[in-house]
This record gives structure tokens, sequence and C-alpha cells, in this order.
């Protein structure tokens, strides 16, 4: 049997620069802190809590004078920054360099949006963290929406500027611009929306070529945390392109009977999904067979 490995599947670049830097401070001290997790994968959070990585929430950073904060790759608000400040707190800023672009984006686009009564639509997770970064940069002129249902909450007769969370799909996003669009000239045909696709490329190329990973085995073992939205999705992709794909976040899940007669074997995962963890899953294989 031969087992192969995604090149294109685990962290994407933020992700590897936030565990990076949390490794480096870990190696170094027996504690440090992170606000809120660095990612939706159960294994590799469990690794690094155990080398000392201590989850926080904005609410405890009063109590964390003179220490160091990690902030992940989704980014913070500017009211973090202030907070951690006024605290004497050390930031480990990690935010990843797409999103650090994003925030300066939308900074820019809500200076201009003030000056002209207008909105920033961001098509996005309300609650995502990334997303939450984001309207702290809009000047209380944000509007999220995440599907078109959510409509509503633009009004079309003021000007808009759309930007998309960098880990959103693409078609969605597409489809949201247009309808914003159709909806906005039928309210004024000079009306003024510019739009902005801001998905990360990484995760706009990682969908084809994860197509054709699946399509290349005969059996597909998807490796993800079980909260993980990108995870989720990718899952799905590869199922659609093979029905032969199984879904497991560590390597106590899989069963010896799905790998009986299989000549090829393939092992992907989401942006949050350690090599490592892949690794072992293709030793559990050939133990398993």
């Amino acid at each position: 049997m031969k087992i192969t490995i995604d090149k294109a599947a685990g962290f994407c670049p933020g992700v590897k620069l936030a565990i990076k830097k949390a490794d480096q401070f870990l190696e170094k001290e027996a504690e440090f802190h992170c606000l809120g997790s660095l990612l939706h994968n159960e294994m590799e959070m469990g690794r690094l809590s155990d080398d000392g990585l201590k989850i926080v929430e904005k609410e405890t950073i009063p109590l964390l004078e003179g220490k160091k904060l990690l902030f992940r790759a989704h980014g913070e608000p500017p009211e973090t920054y202030d907070l951690t400040k006024e605290n004497d707190v050390e930031v480990i800023d990690a935010t990843c360099s797409v999103v650090r672009k994003l925030q300066k984006d939308v900074k820019s686009a809500a200076e201009e949006m003030e000056k002209l009564g207008g909105q920033v639509v961001i098509f996005g997770k309300p609650q995502h963290p990334e997303v939450m970064g984001l309207m702290g940069h809009t000047k209380g002129l944000g509007v999220v929406i995440r599907a078109a249902q959510d409509l509503a909450k633009v009004d079309m007769s003021r000007p808009v500027r759309l930007f998309s969370q960098t880990t959103m799909d693409d078609i969605s996003f597409e489809l949201i611009a247009k309808a914003i669009k159709e909806q906005m000239e039928r309210k004024n045909p000079a009306s003024d929306l510019e739009s902005y696709n801001t998905i990360c490329k990484h995760v706009l190329n990682r969908v084809p070529l994860l197509k054709k990973f699946a399509s290349e085995h005969e059996l597909i073992i998807f490796v993800s945390g079980r909260e993980s939205s990108n995870g989720k999705k990718l899952f799905n992709t590869c199922l659609e392109v093979n029905p032969g794909t199984h879904f497991i976040s560590e390597t106590s899940e899989m069963n010896a009977e799905w790998f009986a007669g299989m000549e090829t074997v393939g092992i992907s995962g989401a942006a949050s999904t350690p090599q490592w963890l892949m690794k072992e899953v293709a030793k559990k294989i050939e133990a398993l067979t």
C-alpha cells in the first residue's frame, strides 16, 4: 500500500508564524500566555498546553502586568492593544500579514466612509476573532453579513466599501457583492460601491489542490479538529471528489477495515492540522495494515 501525505495540507503561513512564536517563547519560559486559542486543533493545542501555553481571555489582561501575551494570527482590534499598554503587558504580535493588511485597508475605508456618510461591510462570521478585530477598525460604521438574509442590515442608499473575512468562500463573496450592487443600483443608478475580494490566496488555492489530491487516491483520511470550520469545509470538498473519505481528529478513530484491499491512501488536513499529526496517522495506518 502506498501512503501519501498531502504536501499542501496543514498550517497556513499565518498559523505557522503563531506556532513558531509560541514554541520559541516556551523554550525559554515555563509559562507563556496566549489571547484565545491559537487554532482549532485539540491535539496541537494539547501539545502546546503540555509545554506551558496558557490560554487567557481579554478580561484577564489586567492580571498579566509585566508578562508577555501572544496575539494569534486572527488579529485584534485597537482597544485590545490599548488595554495591554494600560496594564504594562508586552504583546508578542503574531497577527497574519494578510490580516494586518486587511485591517489597514478597512481602517482607510472607514475614514473615507466617515466623510461620505457610508458603511464598511464585512462578509464574514460575526463572532469570528478576525471579524471582531476588523470591526474595531471601522469607526462604528461596520456591518457584518454572513449570508443573503443579512443584506437588510445594509443601507443600500448609502456608499459601501465591501471586504471579506480572509477565510470565507470565494463564490459566496462574489454572489454577495453582486446582490449588493444590484440592490444599490435599484435605489440609485449612480450608487457608490467598491468591493474588495480579500480572501487569502492560500485559502483560494487550497480547494483546487485538494480536489486533485483526493482524486488521485482510492481512500482519503482527512485529519482535523472537530471545531474547525475550515476542516469541515475541506472535508466536504474531499468527500465530493472521493466518497472514500474519512474524517478523524486523532489516530485512535481509524478502523483497519477501511484499508482492506486499498493500494493508495492519501492523508490530508485543515489549515490548523499539524504535520506531526498527519505523520502519526501514516504510521498508524502502516501498523493497522
